[in-house]
């Protein structure tokens, strides 16, 4: 039963990993906490068995342009779905309730400001609600990196539906964000769900800022006018992006806060549509953006924390087809962040903030697979190496670094156990800055005996140390290192030991051609042909391409070429809706492709 409804309305045979598990708790009745990855297949835990019971499943969703798309990709699919935010009419909306009251709708979206409003509520408990969906539910809670005051309205759930169960769903949140989920909705005989982490088709470098422009413009023109979007620090240098792009003839426009709602729309709604190809944009994009076909994400400043970069980068390849992330990594952006931080009046926020920026620029200077990296900070232990992010493809690259390494332990044990990372390295390349002479570390004999290194390089080996156990973080609440028992046994038995070696660059496969990866077992000319196909019926129904088929369904018909509306319907995406409304125009097309 479950099966035949998801192939009916959503053209799938198969559930992605959990989705059947969540599914089928859901439909007990019982409270469920989802953290899945993006691209992951959340929307469907809640969709599909919406369409299994009597009633209506109220959504609630923080921004109009996803709750937009996801209603427009509903009705796609032949579901009856609507929306209630601040850009509809009161007339418009006042209709609607009128309809859902008669229970024309499935599913209804809701912004969250709304539940303070009585007549909302009182709405609601006219209706036949069956479950109540939180999406992207990390905003409730104060530790995560998106915390928005309106989602505390969501308790009212609990107070004026006690018996209604709720989904909440989640992209990124880690244990902390996850207890205080579960504590602000109340969620009583739950059950918690966690994907992992590791999203196998995204493929993560992060190389050095300088040049960034130049090197923007070459890994966007390598994505062969496929969608791509670049997140900037500031709105300034979105919009000089921009410009930059347009001189070089890409597509481009800027999206930022500072634009009014008609800009950001215009912006949003022409990339979504593949009028323009690239968006360079603050975080104040892309939450909303339910675009599966982004091929490319790049952070041109690195961002303030890892949940956020993991939601960012989670925007490319939400169609589970190869994509590229790359972060330009300075740590001199860190003087930006700090102006940043400066700005926030609650100290015990600034901290906090303060240590998640550290932890971002921890991952950058990481030489452990990024993805290791980032799955053990959500609390996924045990990740093979991916074997394709940067640090995986150098690693196989090595040289004997026992000497540095001896010199770098050497002088933490000089200086007392209890200096920074910054601090060592000054020593170590013989600075004679104030702090170092009156110190007196001038005279140590580890004073300039690495000097023919830069502090980069410095700073890489440094955190292999950290990786390795051969260093840690001392117990006082300034950033100082102690060498540790592993460290001390190295020292002493004299080991070798063999590094990555340390690049200046990131590999240039990687800045060149080929740098998207392409799955070339169908046709490309013809996959290009049916894209022209698509984007001609998504202009002539005023809906985004993707909304008509998305590249997996086109690569599928690209490969497998099938020229009747029997052999169409095993099309990965083609339910009933689609295969009556488009099913004659891609098979004739195909036919005469043969």
């Amino acid at each position: 039963m479950i099966e035949k409804k998801l192939k009916k309305y959503f053209g799938y045979s198969n559930f992605r990993p959990l989705q059947k598990e969540v599914i089928t708790h859901v439909l007990s009745g019982r409270d469920a906490l989802v953290v899945m990855p993006t691209g992951g297949g959340k929307s469907l835990l809640f969709q599909l068995p919406a369409l299994m019971r009597d009633g209506v499943t109220i959504v609630i969703s923080p921004l109009i342009s996803l709750m937009k798309d996801q209603v427009d990709s509903l009705t796609a699919n032949g579901i009856q779905a609507t929306m209630f935010n601040s850009s509809i009419d009161t007339q418009k909306l006042r209709q609607r309730e009128v309809a859902s009251l008669h229970g024309e709708y499935k599913l209804i979206y809701l912004a969250p400001e709304r539940l303070a409003n009585p007549h909302v509520r009182t709405w609601l408990g006219k209706l036949n609600i069956t479950s109540f969906a939180i999406d992207e539910a990390h905003c409730i809670s104060q530790w995560g990196h998106d915390f928005r005051p309106d989602y505390r309205n969501l308790k009212l759930f609990r107070k004026d539906f006690p018996q209604i169960p709720i989904i909440a769903l989640t992209a990124s949140a880690t244990a902390s964000v996850q207890s205080d989920i579960i504590r602000e909705l109340e969620l009583h005989n739950h059950k918690t769900f966690v994907s992992s982490f590791y999203r196998d088709n995204l493929h993560i470098t992060v190389t050095s800022k300088s040049g960034a422009n130049a090197k923007i413009l070459r890994l966007i023109k390598n994505c062969d006018g496929e969608s791509c979007i670049v997140y900037c620090f500031s709105r300034k240098e979105t919009e000089e992006l921009s410009e930059f792009l347009n001189v070089h003839d890409i597509p481009a426009n800027a999206y930022h806060a500072g634009l009014s709602p008609e800009d950001r729309h215009e912006v949003q709604d022409a990339f979504v549509r593949d009028e323009i190809t690239v968006v360079t944009a603050t975080v104040a994009f892309g939450m909303g953006i339910d675009k599966p076909d982004v091929r490319l994400v790049i952070h041109k400043t690195f961002p303030k924390t890892i949940e956020g970069y993991y939601q960012e980068i989670g925007r490319a390849g939400r169609d589970g087809l190869p994509a590229e992330v790359v972060m330009l990594y300075s740590a001199g952006d860190k003087v930006k962040l700090d102006f940043f931080l400066q700005q926030m009046e609650d100290s015990q926020r600034r901290i906090s903030e303060e240590t998640k920026i550290k932890e971002v620029m921890d991952y950058a200077q990481s030489r452990i697979c990024r993805w290791k990296w980032m799955t053990a900070y959500f609390g996924q232990i045990g990740l093979e190496d991916c074997e394709q992010c940067d640090v995986c493809k150098s690693v196989k690259d090595t040289e004997d670094a026992t000497e540095i390494v001896q010199k770098i332990l050497s002088c933490v044990i000089k200086t007392g156990n209890a200096f920074g990372k910054g601090h060592i390295i000054k020593v170590l390349r013989g600075s004679r800055e104030k702090g170092i002479l009156q110190r007196e570390h001038h005279n140590l004999s580890v004073h300039g005996i690495a000097k023919q290194y830069s502090a980069q390089q410095i700073g890489e080996y440094f955190t292999h140390l950290i990786a390795l156990g051969f260093v840690a973080k001392g117990t006082t609440e300034y950033d100082t290192y102690r060498i540790t028992a592993r460290g001390a046994e190295f020292l002493n038995k004299r080991e070798i030991i063999e590094l990555p070696k340390i690049k200046n660059e990131i590999a240039k496969a990687s800045l060149t051609k080929g740098a998207t990866i392409k799955d070339k077992d169908y046709d490309v000319e013809i996959f290009q042909k049916l894209r022209e196909l698509r984007r001609e019926i998504a202009d002539e129904n005023g809906v985004p391409a993707f909304m008509v088929f998305g590249d997996v369904s086109l690569r599928a018909m690209a490969r497998e070429m099938p020229t009747t509306l029997d052999e169409f319907v095993c099309i990965p995406g083609v339910g009933s809706k689609k295969l009556q409304d488009y099913g004659q125009q891609f098979t004739r097309l195909l036919s005469e492709m043969r």
